[in-house]
């Protein structure tokens, strides 16, 4: 009975490692990591978290928004990824995303809301990379020009500059 119960467990740990390995289908990046998604996500490429470089974010669609906000003077052109395409690429299964900055400034924004407003992850301000003295090099960035609605402080403060991780719940 032992032995059947070693060989069962032996098979299972296998099985284990085996949908693991299979789990962690996306590709590793080749330049410096600048984003870490975790949590709730089917998806990884490094444990049980996916680790993103600059050019597997810009592989992702892009998404333009032209709008003013209280940093900036003036409409301002952002690009980036749309939070929902993040969330589709990373296979994101919760109800909250968790942003969190290089400084550990925390902001959460729901993923219905991700879904729903073309609020995206830029990496670009007036067609040049941001750096992280400007805010990068992501910042999400809502369309409160498009959807004024959108220009209340609550979203001001899910606007994170300088996000480094996210973690999905």
């Amino acid at each position: 009975m032992m032995r059947n119960l070693a060989a069962v467990f032996i098979l299972l740990q296998f099985a284990w490692a085996g949908l693991a390995t299979a789990a962690c289908d996306l590709p590793s990046p080749a330049g410096a990591i600048i984003l870490k998604v975790e949590g709730q996500i089917q998806a990884c490429n490094t444990g049980l978290e996916v680790r993103l470089d600059l050019d597997m974010i810009e592989a992702l669609p892009k998404k333009v928004i032209k709008t003013q906000n209280p940093w900036e003077q003036g409409v301002v052109t952002y690009e980036g990824v749309l939070l929902r395409d993040l969330l589709d690429y990373v296979k994101a299964n919760g109800t909250v995303i968790s942003l969190t900055a290089l400084n550990d400034y925390r902001a959460d924004i729901s993923v219905e809301d991700a879904r729903a407003i073309d609020v995206i992850l830029a990496y670009k301000r007036n067609g040049e990379l941001m750096p992280v003295r400007e805010k990068g090099p992501l910042f999400v960035v809502f369309p409160f020009t498009d959807d004024p609605s959108l220009a209340i402080e609550s979203r001001y403060a899910q606007s994170v500059w300088q996000v480094s991780r996210i973690t999905v719940k």
